[in-house]
């Protein structure tokens, strides 16, 4: 098994201009424009090929025109929707920039008020429902446990409590998974998955969290669907936050492609009772990735990236109590 550093995570840096959000966009408009959104963050805004870029000593934010795609600090976090012209200049929809880019941002002006102890992990399937096989009758529900004991161990090591959904071969269902982390007062909810696709080709590792209200979620992919509000949404800004932080990290740990941070009304986050995110650690579709999910220290190392991720997440939430 490969060593992996205990001490190096990603801590996501802040714009270094403080300006209350109330004040910064008044109003009941449903889009901010990005000029403004770079006066926000006393950043300069050039056209780079197909991209607006904002930029400024501390970020880079990087959004595509006509796209969802966003990247702060060269991880991919999708939008709700398109970026588009706007008069003269782009606009985004507030929602994106309220519970997505300005939490990663400017975390200290919307990290919750206690610090989280207390981590749920939920190890996706079990039982009698597999998740992906792959191409060498690898079963998701097997590897998944397998990097959430590993979680475990190191959350445990740096004082975390953690509480598993299943600790074998169980399904529980998915309002068990939910209820548990509701009994035993959850701060932190994560449930770990490997992706399958139709396409051997498709790879990378994503994070989802929670789909804001009024918006089709990332899985849609363009079409129309659901779009109700669930108990998950009082935690939007907070979960960019942890989404954004455990996948910056775990791309770094894992060394795989970026799908980005994503939206979903999966049951498992839309009714966590917690910030929340569901990580998937690679396609067991993929031949060269479930290769890599065979082995321990692939396994390690996506360990140790969400684990990364999660005390990063913590040290942002003490930095905005001082």
């Amino acid at each position: 098994m490969s060593k992996i550093s205990r001490s190096t995570f990603t801590v996501v840096a802040l714009a270094g201009v403080w300006v209350p959000f109330h004040s910064a966009f008044a109003g009941s408009g449903s889009t901010v424009e990005l000029s403004e959104i770079a006066r926000l963050y006393s950043m300069r805004m050039q056209m780079v090929s197909n991209k607006i870029v904002l930029k400024n000593r501390y970020n880079t934010l990087e959004i595509e025109e006509n796209g969802r795609r966003a990247w702060i600090n060269d991880v991919m976090f999708w939008l709700h929707e398109p970026c588009r012209r706007s008069g003269r200049t782009w606009a985004i929809r507030k929602a994106d920039f309220q519970y997505g880019i300005d939490p990663v941002l400017r975390s200290y002006t919307h990290a919750p008020k206690r610090t989280p102890m207390v981590v749920v992990i939920d190890p996706g399937h079990g039982g009698k429902d597999s998740g992906a096989v792959g191409l060498k009758k690898v079963f998701e529900k097997q590897l998944v446990l397998d990097i959430s004991y590993r979680m475990k161990n190191l959350l445990e090591s740096h004082g975390f409590k953690v509480v598993m959904t299943r600790s074998g071969d169980q399904y529980p269902s998915l309002d068990d998974r939910v209820d548990l982390a509701r009994k035993v007062k959850a701060d932190l909810f994560l449930s770990i998955h490997a992706d399958g696709a139709a396409s051997s080709a498709a790879h990378g590792v994503e994070t989802f969290i929670t789909t804001a209200a009024g918006f089709d979620s990332s899985n849609h992919y363009g079409k129309g669907g659901d779009r109700s509000s669930v108990l998950n949404n009082r935690y939007d800004a907070a979960n960019a936050m942890l989404g954004y932080a455990v996948q910056s990290n775990l791309l770094k740990m894992s060394g795989r492609s970026d799908r980005g941070v994503r939206r979903a009304r999966f049951a498992v986050i839309k009714k966590a009772p917690c910030p929340a995110a569901l990580v998937e650690c690679g396609f067991l579709t993929n031949p060269e990735e479930e290769r890599l999910l065979r082995t321990e220290a692939y396994r390690s190392r996506v360990a140790q990236g969400i684990v990364n991720g999660v005390r990063a997440y913590r040290t942002l939430v003490s930095r905005a109590k001082r």
